[in-house]
Parts: structure tokens; sequence; C-alpha cells
């Protein structure tokens, strides 16, 4: 039974490895612009047959099914058809392959380095830039502080939807699990907004992210407390690690809902109680102020607090590839 709960774990970690060491440059056949291309096809179909919002709303419900479906099933379908042609080894080669596509640690950590390069060179249009393509809010106005905000909020948030939740659904299930995972995240990135053009037609795809996406962003809030909190100081003015209503476990614990998502709040509030800072807070969007609570509850966010964020970050990354390397050792062991 062991073995079974295990035996993806292998090409978890050589996924993880490869992704860690390459980065987005596996372009080859990538499964998430055949994704994109899907969903913006379907959507140019729904909206030639129906406009009303109960049309939409119907229509909607077809993206999911129909996108998560197909590259579940169809990723199922084809390591099926290479180990027939060509044994495990192929089988297992494509599962790494895709695995690598897949996971973000890399390319998520790489996009953040450049915002924080430019923040030390005192770039600060340079910096926006960077920022504005990693965040939806409007980048144009911010200062340091802003920049810094936007920046350690993209990257905790996506550290659950581009790494933690990409490996327990891999972990869970194999690559199948896995495509259908990037598939509804995918459709959320690009219908799964509240506004007037896809409040109808998006809605089911935003449910399924969000439904998909609740018990990682819990487990990674867990694996932030235990990977990172042992290795930092005590907050500011002493502030304990643990116990007691101000430490930096029940201020995490505290501000983990603080956020519009039922999901993004659970990372973004661990790494500002572990860092002793305030996150979230209002934002402009496409020229209209949004208001969102703050996370936590120290002072603003600076470039120090990004470049330390970074750090925290390559430590919790590289600790979950030791657990991997962990659950390998227990797949390997005999039964």
């Amino acid at each position: 039974m062991l073995h079974d709960l295990l035996r993806h774990s292998p090409v978890a970690l050589m996924g993880l490895l490869v992704d860690m060491a390459t980065g987005e440059r596996l372009f080859f056949l990538h499964p998430v612009p055949l994704m994109g291309r899907m969903t913006a096809g379907l959507e140019g179909a729904i909206r030639l047959r129906v406009s009303s919002p109960g049309g939409l709303r119907g229509g909607g419900l077809l993206l999911p099914l129909l996108v998560c479906g197909t590259f579940g099933l169809g990723s199922f379908g084809l390591l099926f058809l290479a180990e027939k042609a060509g044994g495990p080894l192929l089988r297992e080669a494509l599962e790494v392959f895709w695995a690598a596509q897949l996971l973000a640690s890399r390319s998520l950590y790489d996009h953040v380095r450049e915002v924080k390069r430019r923040l030390f060179d005192e770039d600060l249009p340079g910096a926006r830039a960077a920022l504005s393509r990693i965040v939806g809010r409007d980048t144009l106005d911010l200062g340091e502080d802003g920049i810094a905000r936007g920046a350690l909020e993209s990257l905790w948030e996506n550290t659950n939807d581009a790494l933690v939740a990409p490996l327990f659904y891999l972990l869970l299930g194999g690559v199948p699990a896995l495509m259908v995972y990037k598939a509804a995240s995918t459709l959320d990135s690009m219908v799964g907004y509240k506004n007037e053009r896809y409040r109808d037609l998006g809605w089911a795809s935003a449910r399924t992210d969000d439904l998909l996406a609740y018990l990682p962003a819990r487990i990674t809030f867990l694996l932030m407390v235990l990977f990172l909190l042992p290795f930092v100081a005590p907050g500011r003015e002493g502030q304990a690690r643990v116990g007691g209503a101000d430490s930096v476990l029940s201020t995490a614990f505290r501000f983990r809902r603080a956020h519009p998502s039922p999901n993004s709040g659970y990372p973004i509030a661990a790494f500002s109680a572990i860092r002793g800072i305030r996150l979230g807070g209002g934002a402009f969007y496409f020229g209209r102020w949004v208001e969102k609570p703050f996370i936590g509850a120290g002072p603003d966010p600076d470039r120090e607090d990004l470049a330390a964020g970074l750090a925290l970050y390559r430590m919790f990354v590289f600790s979950l590839a030791v657990l991997l390397a962990v659950l390998v050792f227990l797949e390997r062991m005999p039964a």
C-alpha cells in the first residue's frame, strides 16, 4: 500500500530537479499554451452560440469539463501508448518531461529576482515593468514598498499554485492528475474573473481552481511553518516563534483568511508573519481601486524584505526536494 501511495515520487523528484535547473526552457509541445489555445477556441465557440447570462453560465460549465478532461485523459492515453511502444523507460521519461514543464519553481524565482535586481539598481521604472509581468495590478505609480509588496505576494501565492499544488497532484495521481490541475489553473487565469465579461462564463473555471487548490494551499502553509520557521530569528521586539497570542505562528494563523481568495492568503500570511511585515491591502486594477484587507501586523515591505523572501523561497524549494528524496527512499524500500 505504501508503494502505491509513493510510486509517483521518483517522477516528482526528477521533474522538480529538472525544473530547478532549466526553468521554462522546455518549450517543445508545452501543455500550457495548448491549454490556452483550447480555452480561447472554446470561449469563442460558446460566445458565438449564446449571449444570455444563463447560456454563458451553462457554457462556462463546459470549459473545465472539456479542457481538464481532454488533457487528463489525453495524457493518460499518450503515456499508455508510450509504454506500449517503448516500455516503462519511455513512459517515465515522458512523465519527467511533462512534470518539469508543468512545475514552475525556477521560472517564479527568476521573475521575482528580476524585480529585486531592478530595485537594488535604483531602477524603479524597470522594477515596475518587471513586476507587471507577474501581477494583475497596475504598477505604473508604485513606489519601492508597493513593488516589493506585489512581488512578495506573487512569489508566495504562486508557491502554492505553481509548485506545491502541482507536486501534490503529481504525487496523488501522476501526470494525468497534474494535467487536470494545470488545466484548471490555466482556465482560471484566462476566464476566472469577476468582471462583466467573465462573471458568467468563468464562474465554473474559478470554482474548479479554488476547489483543487484548497487542500494544497493549507499544506503549503504547514510546510512553510515546518521548513522555514525553525531557521528564522524571532520576530520584531523579541516576538516568539510559537506560543502566545502575538507569536509568529499565531499571527500567521490569524491572517490566513485575510484575502479575497479562499486559498491565496495562507502562504502569504505565513511569510508575512515569519518576516514580520505587512502585505496585502488595496491596489489599482485596470485603473480602478480595489480595497483588500492587510495581511500581517508589521511595517510595509522594502527591498531587503524582497531579498529575504527570495532567500527563504530557495530554502523552501530545497526542502521540498529533500522531502521528495525521502519519499523516493521509502518507495524503494522492499515491501
